[in-house]
């Protein structure tokens, strides 16, 4: 009886390990049957390839600059009531001005049937200057410095010009502002400075 009890108790401690033993081998060692028919993937999905890149769409501006060509070699600006002379002295000379040979050019221009043309101030200049504007006009036509100055004006143009304010101390020594028309920067120049420089002549329009 005894012994009888020791093979079962033998026979049971075996039948269970056993079990345990298939239980591991199904649960941690034997391959999941979900994933048994799924086809195995051997190459890489494609690269990621982003869009072709797009220069994104400038706003368009518009000059608030109103010049009027009159067929007569002068450009009306009704805004300002100026009369401007289309053709500036590099345009029309072929070569740049010192300060002194622009206002000599200004008081002996004919143009348009006037004769009382003279050197533009400052704020005058600036109102010609035109941010929206960048035109392949000027004497040497460089294309790395457009004007930004309206195509109405005559091909040919200086990049800066003189204005009549200025400091003489003596004659040809002293020095005035100039309006460089690719940056819109104001700059002191001497006097006797010439390159790339000019004056461009104007007049109130109502002076008769």
């Amino acid at each position: 009886m005894i012994r009888n009890n020791s093979d079962t108790k033998w026979f049971l401690q075996v039948f269970f390990r056993v079990k345990f033993a298939f239980w591991v081998m199904n649960i941690i060692i034997a391959p999941s049957f979900s994933s048994a028919n799924e086809i195995l993937q051997c190459t890489h999905s494609p690269p990621y390839e982003a869009s072709p890149y797009k220069e994104p769409l400038k706003k368009t501006e518009t000059s608030k600059l109103h010049l009027t060509p009159n067929g007569d070699g002068t450009l009306t600006d009704s805004d300002s009531g100026l009369l401007w002379a289309q053709k500036d002295s590099y345009a029309d000379l072929g070569k740049c001005l010192s300060w002194q040979e622009s206002l000599d050019y200004v008081e002996k221009l004919d143009t348009g049937g006037f004769t009382d043309w003279r050197m533009p101030t400052i704020k005058e200049l600036s109102t010609l200057y035109d941010p929206t504007k960048e035109n392949n006009m000027a004497w040497d036509h460089n294309p790395e410095f457009p004007l930004a100055q309206d195509e109405k004006f005559a091909d040919g143009s200086a990049y800066w010009f003189w204005s009549s304010e200025n400091t003489i101390a003596e004659k040809n020594r002293g020095c005035a502002k100039t309006l460089y028309f690719v940056k819109g920067h104001i700059h002191f120049r001497n006097l006797n400075q010439c390159n790339n420089g000019g004056v461009r002549a104007v007049r109130v329009l109502n002076d008769r």
